[in-house]
């Protein structure tokens, strides 16, 4: 794959690795949408357990064990369902940071090329890669952001279809702790979020990439033996 179609997946992989490893994205679900009265958990032991997820993202265990305190008793904060749906969740996420990881790889391998391979117009050739890139990931985000305006619902258990290969993701609003902590209206703000900041920073790079672009055309103009020393 050429590296402009790279650029948009790196910043929305980016975005949501983001999301998904900082803890104030959490809090906001805690207190936007008042976890600590929907799951009769405190909000302390919400935060905790938003930290003990992020960690379990990263780390080796297979399975996902927290427990809170409640009415001064400790219990599991999720149920045996919950748990095994978070395991797929954590090779998702996994996945998820690996491609974040080549497309970063293969954006830094480009660079390096073109400054091996064209050296006085490398800066010029990652310009112009930056602004069709940047000009690329806006279209294609505003696109996605309308999908998701319309049709929120449908693409989000279209998603969980697709990726998981059971059904361990259906829980109750009810009983389920997990979906309580991050309801519905949660994931539909920070899939707009994530949107939303993506398409800003595509904007910028196009933006520096034309701006660099232009000032290079007029560099060139005012110096007719400058193209000539570049080549």
């Amino acid at each position: 794959m050429a590296p402009a179609p790279r650029l948009p997946l790196f910043l929305v992989l980016t975005n949501v690795r983001i999301a998904a490893l900082w803890p104030p994205v959490h809090e906001y679900s805690f207190a936007r949408y008042d976890g600590a009265a929907t799951t009769g958990v405190e909000r302390a032991e919400l935060d905790r357990a938003a930290r003990e997820i992020i960690d379990y993202f990263g780390n080796d265990e297979e399975l996902l064990d927290i427990e809170v305190t409640v009415d001064g008793e400790q219990a599991p904060l999720f149920s045996e369902r919950e748990v095994l749906h978070m395991r797929d969740v954590k090779w998702l996420m996994q996945a998820t940071f690996r491609v974040h990881e080549i497309a970063f790889a293969v954006l830094v391998v480009y660079v390096t090329v073109a400054l091996v391979r064209r050296r006085g117009q490398a800066v010029a050739q990652v310009a112009g890669l930056l602004r069709v890139a940047g000009v690329l990931t806006v279209v294609l985000l505003g696109v996605a952001a309308a999908a998701v305006l319309v049709g929120f619902d449908d693409l989000f258990r279209q998603f969980h279809v697709i990726s998981f290969a059971n059904d361990l993701w259906k829980l109750s609003p009810a009983r389920d702790h997990l979906i309580q902590m991050y309801p519905r209206g949660f994931w539909f703000d920070v899939t707009l979020a994530v949107g939303l900041v993506s398409a800003l920073e595509g904007a910028l790079l196009a933006a520096a990439g034309h701006a660099y672009l232009v000032f290079a055309q007029r560099e060139r103009r005012r110096t007719p033996g400058l193209q000539a020393a570049e080549a």
